[in-house]
């Protein structure tokens, strides 16, 4: 699975997640009062280390979400099947993830509707060759290091793959996590990588290697979104409601009041600012323009239909997952009412 760890991690949070996550951390939604679709209790999201998620915390450490009516706390766990996981004893109410990710789950029995999308992959992933090759289709028979058991890095390069009418059988495929695949390219042992930040850095770096082709070149296909459990969500849509608005007024925060802001989310990523700002040159955070060009206008769900198909046609999942079923704008198209 796709995992988002930039160039700092911190383990000490990550343990604390897990033991929290594994002894009960929070309350089951049914144990608490509902007054109008608004949840009592603390909601609790999972996500793994990366800055698509920063102004979710950026969120609750200004309070925005607690003046939309929410106890929110973003809980940090690097593992996508600790994540499902949590979601299924309802330690979870929601989570911030790859939308590959989330159809995964979904196909695999958790029941969850992705509502907003939050970032947008605009360069941060790539294919990294070596000098010699200047297209996908000269790298025929080449060895190419990526991840092969799911994640928004096949998706994408197997999309792009489709375009040119190739297929994974025309590579010598080595399978490895993202990371592990640039780094594999910078030390020399194969000719290409489907990687992330900070690798095509360092692989445009070295004197045999550039960048081929990023996602800035294929908007919307590498996209995290937030989602819940479809129980957690249709019960309690205004707390849903309120965690979206709370997101935008996040989003427009770092825009207006960076030099605030970027500190904030910089430490909730194990960052230093000056490496956020970095990083941040190669995403974009849906804000609600961008959100109704993709999300309202079904863009996402077809984006979702497709990550579906190919998952089951590679044998990564056993049931189909219709696009439409997982992705709800609903809960957006409701924030003015």
């Amino acid at each position: 699975m796709m995992l988002r760890i930039p160039y700092v991690m911190t383990t000490l949070l990550l343990i604390g997640s897990l033991l929290a996550v594994g002894c009960g951390g929070t309350q089951k939604a049914e144990n608490d009062q509902t007054e109008d679709g608004l949840y009592s209790g603390k909601v609790i999201l999972g996500s793994a280390t990366w800055i698509g998620y920063a102004p979710l915390h950026l969120a609750v450490e200004k309070g925005f979400a607690k003046e939309e009516g929410v106890d929110l706390e973003m809980r940090t766990i690097e593992s996508t099947s600790d994540i499902a996981n949590a979601m299924r004893s309802e330690s979870l109410q929601g989570t911030a993830e790859t939308l590959d990710t989330e159809v995964i789950d979904k196909s695999a029995g958790l029941d969850l509707v992705a509502v907003q999308p939050l970032c947008n992959s605009n360069g941060a992933d790539g294919v990294v060759v070596k000098n010699a090759y200047d297209s996908l289709e000269s790298l025929k028979g080449k060895t190419i290091a990526l991840e092969t058991t799911g994640g928004a890095s096949l998706f994408w390069f197997n999309t792009m793959l489709v375009e040119k009418g190739l297929s994974m059988k025309d590579f010598d495929v080595k399978s490895m996590s993202a990371g592990d695949a640039g780094s594999a390219f910078v030390g020399g042992q194969v000719d290409a990588a489907v990687t992330w930040e900070p690798w095509l850095s360092k692989a445009n770096h070295t004197d045999f290697g550039k960048t081929l082709v990023t996602s800035k070149e294929y908007p919307g296909l590498i996209v995290d979104s937030l989602a819940f459990r479809r129980d957690f969500a249709e019960k309690y849509p205004k707390t849903v409601q309120g965690i979206i608005r709370a997101w935008f007024r996040a989003v427009q925060y770092i825009k207006d009041h960076p030099d605030e802001a970027i500190p904030i989310c910089a430490e909730s990523q194990g960052m230093t600012p000056d490496e956020f700002k970095e990083e941040m040159k190669n995403i974009q955070y849906f804000d609600e323009d961008m959100t109704k060009d993709y999300l309202v206008s079904g863009k996402m769900a077809d984006i979702a239909q497709k990550m579906s198909d190919l998952w089951l046609k590679m044998k990564i999942t056993q049931e189909p997952v219709e696009g439409k079923d997982i992705v709800d704008p609903a809960y957006y198209q409701a924030l003015g009412k």
